[in-house]
């Protein structure tokens, strides 16, 4: 829509509409290319290092790119080739766009093709997730031998501390030399990489955790039980019941169970409604079987805050709050050696033997 209402009718006015037509056509066509001609020559290298992730053109799917299961060299040199193709398209570019008239559409076509070549070639010096540069810096962290469970980290330390200043200086510089805009973009590029290697690790962090996991190492035992009738002001009378899971029963049936979410939601109207209105049906929240990969527990602790776990006590419970306070401790205690020496199901140091939780 930009290019065929804006860009080129504001390029050449003057021009009948088949022509401002045909520009835009073969403006979205050297666009394409410059965009799927990088990831194919990414993707072929990829191929040969071993991967089996499709090759995605236009879109969005699996980051072969930062793959622990391809060796470091295929990955840098898928970086450099496409890096390398953009600069090689940007030259041909920046030549067309000055040998072509001015107000000629050639002329809009390479300019054009010359601004997506050049931010697609500067992918590789940002050195955040979702830019090439943080590939690079992947890469480059994995060839100097890091072990696989440091990698993220050691990459993130090294695109704040390194590349975030060098994005900084440049900014500056271009600043001082008349271009106040690069200090604004890179001012901007270097919240976004500061902030998202943050968010990287702890995403990290958390995957390796529940990795190492099953269900039955994170629960927690049920200590509150409410009759459906019950209101919502009875049932913050009860020690902790704003930060535990609560069942809802009647008679030894289980209805339901309304967790620190549900309560924060109703908190602030009014108390007096009953818990069977505030619980979370038991059909919708499927007890899981303790044997099951704690990452099964990631789509219901996103929709209710809570998930139940029918352990081999009972029925138990892991909440979003909780899980987060186990991870933050288990990371603490791998930085110091400590969570290696617990016997967890995946090796990575999970949870203290006989049972409980990392905190129990």
């Amino acid at each position: 829509m930009f290019v065929v209402l804006l860009y080129v009718p504001a390029h050449n006015p003057s021009t009948s509409g088949i022509d401002g037509l045909i520009a835009a056509m073969a403006i979205l066509y050297v666009l394409g290319l410059s965009l799927t001609t990088p990831r194919l020559l990414r993707g072929a290298i990829l191929r040969s290092g071993g991967s089996r992730d499709p090759i995605v053109l236009l879109g969005r799917g699996p980051d072969a790119l930062t793959a622990e299961s391809i060796r470091a060299r295929w990955r840098l040199a898928a970086v450099a080739v496409s890096t390398v193709t953009s600069l090689a398209a940007t030259l041909v570019a920046a030549r067309l766009a000055l040998v072509a008239d001015p107000a000629s559409y050639p002329h809009a076509v390479a300019s054009l093709a010359l601004g997506v070549n050049v931010a697609i070639a500067a992918g590789a010096l940002v050195p955040a997730p979702g830019f090439t540069g943080w590939a690079l810096v992947l890469g480059l962290v994995d060839a100097s031998g890091a072990r696989p469970d440091r990698r993220v980290g050691r990459a993130a330390r090294l695109a704040r501390f390194v590349g975030v200043p060098i994005m900084l200086t440049v900014g500056v510089a271009a600043a001082l030399f008349g271009d106040p805009m690069f200090l604004v973009i890179s001012f901007m590029f270097a919240l976004i990489t500061w902030t998202q290697t943050t968010v990287v690790v702890g995403q990290d962090a958390t995957a390796r955790f529940l990795a190492g996991h099953c269900a039955e190492d994170l629960i927690r035992p049920i200590i509150n039980h409410v009759d459906p009738e019950e209101t919502l002001d009875g049932l913050l009378a009860r020690p902790r019941a704003n930060c535990v899971v609560t069942i809802v029963e009647v008679h030894g049936c289980v209805l339901g169970a309304i967790g620190p979410r549900q309560i924060a939601s109703r908190v602030s109207g009014s108390r007096s409604d009953r818990c069977r209105e505030v619980m979370v049906p038991i059909a919708a929240l499927r007890p899981l079987a303790a044997s099951s990969p704690a990452a099964d527990l990631v789509p219901r602790l996103g929709r209710y805050g809570f998930a139940l776990v029918a352990g081999p006590d009972g029925l138990g419970y892991v909440e979003v709050s909780d899980l987060a306070t186990q991870i933050r401790i288990w990371v603490g205690l791998r930085e110091r050696g400590v969570a290696r020496l617990f016997g967890g199901r995946g090796g990575r140091g999970a949870a203290p033997p006989g049972g409980g939780t990392i905190i129990g």
